[in-house]
């Protein structure tokens, strides 16, 4: 029989293992010297596709205000909009940025604002009700393992501060509205802030990256997933210019 001292001994070693090995994971904040950059622009093959105008079938005197486009798929300049370019495992770099520290969507015109939010891992994300009605915030894990949210906010609760217990692990997360079933939106919750959504053009910049090899990932809802080696020299400019086709 083990005595009692030594079995909570024994328990507390465990747990701090545990403790140390998820510090030893997480990304380290600091300050980068002679860092490089990564820019250029996901391009779409082929034709810019029509934006549809979707069905709104309820809270028309807010929603059916002005028309609602289907943008999962918008091209802009012969660049995709909305697709996510991100460094993977890396360790220690450049701090996060205030809007990823504190990110916020706006339910706004029944549309998510914007549709691509990138939040620091284990964070809270700011939900701000600006149409004045019901909406409820649900959002799909997938395969990321976080909790699902589905918490309605009533036109009278202007701003909802969602828990990090729904962001603890990196992935993307769809977010969609069971009032309105037209809105959809997407949150890359990030593990370091190495991470750009595209605009017109498709453009899109990663600063300050320590000069080193990576992998880098491109995501988008229509077009999928793609992985590619690069390389960023100190002081110097890598350009990755990609083309997705649907």
């Amino acid at each position: 029989m083990i005595p009692k001292r030594f079995q909570l001994c024994w328990m507390f070693a465990v747990l701090l293992s545990i403790a140390l090995a998820g510090s030893a994971d997480a990304y380290k904040e600091g300050k980068v010297s002679g860092g490089g950059s990564i820019t250029g622009a996901i391009k779409f093959d082929g034709a810019a596709p029509k934006l549809k105008t979707l069905s709104v079938n309820k809270d028309k005197k807010v929603c059916a205000k002005k028309p609602i486009k289907d943008e999962s798929l918008v091209v802009k300049d012969g660049g995709v909009v909305w697709a996510v370019v991100s460094l993977k495992g890396v360790k220690s770099g450049k701090k996060w940025s205030k809007s990823q520290k504190k990110a916020v969507v706006d339910q706004k015109g029944c549309v998510y604002a914007p549709r691509v939010v990138v939040m620091k891992q284990k964070t809270k994300l700011l939900m701000k009700n600006s149409d004045k009605i019901l909406h409820n915030v649900h959002t799909h894990p997938g395969k990321t393992g976080n909790s699902v949210a589905n918490i309605a906010q009533p036109k009278f609760k202007k701003k909802l501060r969602m828990s990090t217990r729904y962001f603890k692990k990196p992935g993307i997360l769809k977010v969609t509205c069971d009032v309105h079933d037209w809105m959809k939106g997407y949150i890359v919750v990030a593990d370091n802030p190495y991470v750009s959504v595209t605009g017109a053009g498709g453009k899109f910049e990663i600063k300050d990256v320590p000069a080193g090899s990576y992998t880098l990932e491109i995501w988008h809802e229509v077009l999928g997933k793609k992985s590619m080696k690069v390389s960023v020299k100190g002081g110097a400019a890598t350009a990755v210019n990609v083309t997705l086709k649907k």
